[in-house]
């Protein structure tokens, strides 16, 4: 009997695992809480591992067809003008290579996966209950309906409602706060929006960026360090403008005006989303509990802007698990019982968990040198940003960069990762 798989979340992770999945004989579905697809949200970048995986899956030329054409990061002054610059191809550089819409990678996801044999996927529902037992895990759905399963797998993000199942109400809260809040909604162009991803840095820890995928929006990024009470308090959409439009009130340059005015009465703004940036650090061994298993941010939110950090965490993920699954099948002949499934998971935990670590370790300092309180502290970010961007030995092109794949090669691809 193929091993059945019920995967929560049809953004990232959980199609990518279906496709691998599927390679192996699984009968999987994903499930989605949403009604269709949630094909909102910024920009994705592809970076490191996430290179080879994506070759792998044959979906490179999709996602380039498609990606953003942003040359590089930029910091700017209040009035606009250029204080340093970091070209995708730069090793610092926030931006990538390869740039692309959410919504566009979870339609290509979702168009690789729905007709793939023993792949099915279902809208509108989600996992109201589960337990488990040595032969199955039980699940309750939404709906009322029951149906068991050889393994679950949370995909369903940094709030994983299939993590707190898991892992019970006693358990310590997993989220680490970074102490910065985020806001992202979308504007109408102007003539001469740059298509650089720019940041502004404002006295008292804040910042306005833009990034720009079409003529016909610009993507606004508003950040703050502190002082964001009042918008943790609002609710509604409304009130959530008011309380960013606030923090932002008096904000001297920068496009303030234009991007506040945009934010209140601009229909296109109404895609706002807010958030505290956040990380997820379960204790080792924490990634899985016997046959439930969480992947990409359900599992370890690593990095939440810039690098790839959590869009490649995600495919890495999904390829390993499914990899090692794989090992288990061969090793048992098909017959996978608790034990193998818990060992695979627990391999897969293995192998990703110290790339995570070593994007999560950024620290809450990064933060606090990114975001300074006064125009003292902005004017040495600058500065220290345009000898960066000038030191010889940190150009670096990504082009090349880890092009061959560093992890097993589970499937006989790594021919297609290295071309």
């Amino acid at each position: 009997m193929p091993l059945k798989v019920l995967i929560a979340g049809a953004g990232i992770g959980g199609p990518a695992l279906a496709f691998w999945l599927s390679r192996i004989g699984c009968t999987t579905t994903i499930i989605e809480r949403s009604p269709s697809l949630r094909t909102t949200g910024q920009q994705l970048d592809f970076f490191g591992q996430g290179l080879p995986i994506i070759r792998m899956m044959g979906i490179e030329d999709d996602l380039r067809a498609i990606s953003v054409k942003e040359p590089g990061a930029r910091f700017v002054d209040y009035t606009g003008k250029s204080k340093a610059y970091f070209p995708a191809s730069h090793s610092i550089s926030i931006t990538t290579q390869l740039e692309v819409m959410r919504g566009d990678v979870v339609d290509i996801l979702y168009k690789k996966t729905k007709d793939l044999k023993g792949v099915d996927y279902v809208f509108g529902n989600h996992i109201k209950d589960l337990f488990q037992d040595a032969e199955k895990v039980h699940v309750t759905f939404a709906n009322g309906a029951k149906e068991s399963y050889d393994m679950v797998v949370g995909a369903d993000g940094i709030g994983s409602p299939t993590r707190k199942m898991m892992l019970g109400p006693s358990f310590p809260d997993p989220r680490f706060d970074l102490g910065v809040h985020l806001a992202y909604f979308t504007a109408p162009t102007q003539d001469g929006d740059p298509k650089d991803w720019t940041i502004c840095h404002v006295p008292g820890g804040k910042a306005i960026m833009t990034r720009k995928d079409s003529d016909q929006n610009i993507r606004v990024y508003l950040g703050a360090r502190g002082g964001c009470e009042h918008i943790d308090a609002a609710q509604t959409l409304e009130e959530r403008k008011a309380a960013w439009a606030l923090l932002f009130k008096d904000t001297v340059g920068a496009q303030a005006e234009r991007f506040m005015r945009a934010l209140q009465e601009s229909p296109e703004a109404d895609d706002l989303y807010d958030q505290h940036l956040t990380q997820i650090r379960l204790p080792e061994g924490c990634w899985s509990k016997g046959r439930v298993v969480l992947i990409g941010d359900a599992a370890h939110c690593p990095t939440p802007v810039g690098r790839g950090g959590g869009t490649t965490s995600a495919l890495i993920g999904a390829y390993l698990l499914a990899g090692e699954l794989s090992k288990q099948l061969k090793e048992n002949a098909s017959n996978l019982e608790c034990g193998h499934i818990e060992k695979a998971a627990k391999e897969y935990e293995r192998l990703l968990r110290p790339s995570v670590w070593e994007k999560q370790n950024i620290g809450t300092q990064m933060f606090n040198i990114f975001f300074p309180q006064t125009s003292w502290g902005i004017s040495w970010l600058h500065f220290a940003g345009w000898l960066i961007a000038k030191w010889p030995y940190s150009i670096a092109s990504r082009s090349e960069e880890s092009s061959k794949l560093l992890f097993p090669d589970y499937f006989g691809l790594s021919s297609a990762a290295e071309s």
